[in-house]
Protein backbone atom coordinates (compact mmCIF):
# COMPACT_ATOMS: atom_id res chain seq x y z
CA UNK A 1 0.00 0.00 0.00
CA UNK A 2 1.38 3.19 -1.45
CA UNK A 3 1.71 6.05 1.61
CA UNK A 4 0.17 9.19 1.24
CA UNK A 5 2.32 12.64 1.73
CA UNK A 6 0.65 14.96 4.01
CA UNK A 7 1.35 18.63 3.02
CA UNK A 8 3.26 20.41 5.30
CA UNK A 9 1.32 23.19 7.25
CA UNK A 10 1.02 26.72 6.17
CA UNK A 11 4.00 28.40 7.54
CA UNK A 12 2.20 31.98 7.00
CA UNK A 13 -1.32 33.00 6.84
CA UNK A 14 -2.90 32.62 3.22
CA UNK A 15 -4.44 36.61 3.19
CA UNK A 16 -2.42 39.23 2.02
CA UNK A 17 -2.32 42.64 4.11
CA UNK A 18 -3.42 46.42 3.07
CA UNK A 19 -0.18 47.36 1.61
CA UNK A 20 -0.78 43.48 -0.87
CA UNK A 21 2.09 42.20 0.95
CA UNK A 22 1.39 38.36 1.97
CA UNK A 23 0.61 38.12 5.97
CA UNK A 24 3.24 36.66 7.89
CA UNK A 25 1.60 35.45 10.78
CA UNK A 26 0.64 32.19 11.77
CA UNK A 27 -2.17 30.79 10.43
CA UNK A 28 -5.16 28.78 12.79
CA UNK A 29 -8.12 28.64 10.87
CA UNK A 30 -8.54 27.27 7.45
CA UNK A 31 -4.58 28.88 6.62
CA UNK A 32 -5.67 31.80 7.89
CA UNK A 33 -4.50 33.97 11.06
CA UNK A 34 -6.27 35.18 13.83
CA UNK A 35 -6.93 38.67 12.63
CA UNK A 36 -8.06 37.48 8.77
CA UNK A 37 -9.95 34.65 9.82
CA UNK A 38 -12.49 37.25 11.96
CA UNK A 39 -11.77 40.76 10.24
CA UNK A 40 -14.81 41.78 12.92
CA UNK A 41 -12.48 40.60 16.01
CA UNK A 42 -9.72 42.77 15.00
CA UNK A 43 -11.21 45.98 14.27
CA UNK A 44 -13.03 45.47 18.10
CA UNK A 45 -9.80 44.76 19.77
CA UNK A 46 -8.75 48.22 18.06
CA UNK A 47 -11.42 49.89 19.20
CA UNK A 48 -10.68 48.72 22.80
CA UNK A 49 -6.81 49.37 22.88
CA UNK A 50 -7.77 52.96 21.20
CA UNK A 51 -10.26 53.75 24.26
CA UNK A 52 -7.92 52.56 26.72
CA UNK A 53 -5.20 54.85 25.83
CA UNK A 54 -7.58 57.76 25.65
CA UNK A 55 -6.80 60.47 28.56
CA UNK A 56 -10.45 61.99 29.79
CA UNK A 57 -10.50 64.04 32.27
CA UNK A 58 -13.71 64.16 34.46
CA UNK A 59 -13.19 67.24 36.89
CA UNK A 60 -11.59 70.20 35.24
CA UNK A 61 -7.98 70.45 35.25
CA UNK A 62 -6.65 73.58 38.00
CA UNK A 63 -4.71 76.24 36.40
CA UNK A 64 -1.12 75.00 36.46
CA UNK A 65 1.60 77.93 36.67
CA UNK A 66 5.24 77.64 34.40
CA UNK A 67 8.04 76.97 36.06
CA UNK A 68 10.40 79.72 35.83
CA UNK A 69 13.21 78.33 37.82
CA UNK A 70 15.09 75.25 39.03
CA UNK A 71 13.20 75.55 42.17
CA UNK A 72 9.88 75.42 40.20
CA UNK A 73 10.35 72.56 38.36
CA UNK A 74 11.69 70.33 41.53
CA UNK A 75 8.57 71.19 43.34
CA UNK A 76 6.46 70.23 40.30
CA UNK A 77 8.38 66.86 40.37
CA UNK A 78 8.09 66.60 43.98
CA UNK A 79 4.20 67.07 43.40
CA UNK A 80 3.93 64.57 40.77
CA UNK A 81 5.82 62.12 42.60
CA UNK A 82 3.56 62.40 45.70
CA UNK A 83 0.42 62.28 43.23
CA UNK A 84 1.57 59.03 41.99
CA UNK A 85 2.41 57.55 45.32
CA UNK A 86 -1.35 58.75 46.35
CA UNK A 87 -2.86 56.97 42.61
CA UNK A 88 -3.99 60.54 41.80
CA UNK A 89 -2.14 60.58 38.62
CA UNK A 90 -1.26 58.31 36.35
CA UNK A 91 2.69 57.12 36.06
CA UNK A 92 2.52 57.58 32.37
CA UNK A 93 1.95 60.96 32.45
CA UNK A 94 4.37 61.28 35.60
CA UNK A 95 6.88 60.13 33.24
CA UNK A 96 6.49 62.51 30.58
CA UNK A 97 6.70 65.17 33.42
CA UNK A 98 9.68 64.03 34.64
CA UNK A 99 11.13 64.21 31.05
CA UNK A 100 10.09 67.57 30.29
CA UNK A 101 11.47 69.04 33.90
CA UNK A 102 14.28 67.47 32.89
CA UNK A 103 14.54 69.11 29.87
CA UNK A 104 13.58 71.99 31.18
CA UNK A 105 16.21 72.22 33.99
CA UNK A 106 18.95 72.14 31.03
CA UNK A 107 17.63 74.71 29.26
CA UNK A 108 17.67 76.60 32.48
CA UNK A 109 20.96 75.89 33.03
CA UNK A 110 22.54 76.90 29.41
CA UNK A 111 20.82 80.44 29.84
CA UNK A 112 22.15 81.00 32.69
CA UNK A 113 25.50 80.04 31.20
CA UNK A 114 24.69 82.69 28.44
CA UNK A 115 24.60 84.96 31.07
CA UNK A 116 27.20 84.47 32.65
CA UNK A 117 29.24 84.38 29.52
CA UNK A 118 27.28 87.83 28.67
CA UNK A 119 28.93 89.58 31.42
CA UNK A 120 32.28 88.16 31.08
CA UNK A 121 31.92 89.57 27.83
CA UNK A 122 30.90 93.17 29.17
CA UNK A 123 33.29 93.54 31.62
CA UNK A 124 35.97 91.97 29.29
CA UNK A 125 35.14 95.10 26.78
CA UNK A 126 34.52 97.78 29.24
CA UNK A 127 38.54 96.55 30.63
CA UNK A 128 40.14 96.76 27.28
CA UNK A 129 38.35 100.33 26.71
CA UNK A 130 39.97 101.38 30.55
CA UNK A 131 43.23 100.35 28.86
CA UNK A 132 43.45 102.05 25.58
CA UNK A 133 41.88 105.24 27.56
CA UNK A 134 44.77 104.77 29.72
CA UNK A 135 47.44 104.60 27.50
CA UNK A 136 46.13 107.60 25.23
CA UNK A 137 45.91 109.68 28.21
CA UNK A 138 49.56 109.06 28.93
CA UNK A 139 50.63 109.49 25.41
CA UNK A 140 48.75 113.21 26.20
CA UNK A 141 50.48 113.75 29.43
CA UNK A 142 54.13 113.22 27.31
Amino acid sequence: MPLKRLKPPLAHCKATTSSGKPCRAKPHKGGLCFFHSDPQKAAELGQKGGRRNRNTYETPLPHVTVPESAGDVKRMLAEAMADIRAGRMDPKLASTLGYLGMSLLRAFEAAEFEQRLERLEQRDDLEKQAEQTGKSEARDNR
